[in-house]
């Protein structure tokens, strides 16, 4: 059976910055434990948790902090939802922050701190 796992990475930058992604990655598996191993397995085999050096010479530490949800993936339907996830709001999380967070997704140029290799056609940083 097909089930996915949702993962939190924190991506932390030598300058301070640090990044939240939201990765959900799916996978055959026997069951929901088994769906968690085999996470765990491809986090460690494709070092998904390690520090590396971006573009501008500055270290970026990623590390996994959360296997959040875990869940079955039906692909024996005309409509298959992939994912859903519902936050309750209340609190200091009111329902403004919380939608602003969800669907504030980084720019590209918001994003040039994670690039361990520029794109092609751009100069090299360390020429600036």
């Amino acid at each position: 059976m097909k089930f996915s796992v949702k993962m939190l990475i924190r991506h932390t930058v030598e300058t301070g910055e640090v990044f939240i992604e939201e990765s959900i990655i799916m996978l055959e598996a026997a069951s929901f434990d088994d769906t968690y191993e085999k996470a765990e397995q491809y986090v460690e085999e494709n070092e998904i948790a390690s520090t590396y050096e971006n573009m501008y010479g500055k270290q970026v530490k990623t590390e996994v902090i959360s296997m959040a949800d875990c869940f079955s993936v039906y692909d024996d339907e005309d409509v298959v939802e992939v994912y859903s996830n519902i936050i309750k709001c209340g609190g200091d999380m009111t329902e403004e922050v919380v939608t602003s967070v969800m669907d504030g997704s980084c720019t590209r140029e918001e994003l040039r701190p994670l690039w361990e290799f520029p794109d092609s056609g751009e100069s090299d940083p360390t020429d600036e």
